[in-house]
């Protein structure tokens, strides 16, 4: 496994922690390799987030991609918890699609370029 599947495997693993941690029993995980981009998708029926929540998760995973700082802090991503991962997976991302209802699950896409911008 290369240094950019690392890095992919921790995002996911961070999201299926997340998911995992929310109380969900159907969780569905998928990895794309695209020629450009990783596309990482998780949906579960854990127990969602309300609107506050929501935002707060929205705000971490927005911080911008820092291609510097991802080899030291994202062997971090997918072994913790807390906001300050999500912000790591912010750090690593791209670009994201969040949809969440309290009881009702979540779903989650993360999009990861393959060259750094």
């Amino acid at each position: 496994m290369g240094p950019e599947w690392k890095k992919v495997k921790g995002i996911l693993d961070e999201l299926i922690c997340n998911s995992m941690k929310a109380g969900a029993k159907v969780l569905e995980a998928k990895i794309m390799d695209k020629e450009d981009r990783f596309e990482i998708y998780i949906k579960d029926d854990g127990e969602g987030m309300d609107e506050e929540t929501l935002k707060e998760v929205k705000e971490s995973l927005s911080i911008p991609r820092r291609c510097e700082m991802e080899t030291y802090y994202g062997n971090l991503a997918g072994q913790g918890t807390g906001n300050w991962r999500l912000s790591i997976i912010g750090m690593m991302t791209d670009e994201f699609e969040i949809n969440s209802k309290k009881d009702q699950g979540t779903e989650i896409k993360i999009i990861r370029m393959k060259e750094c911008r």
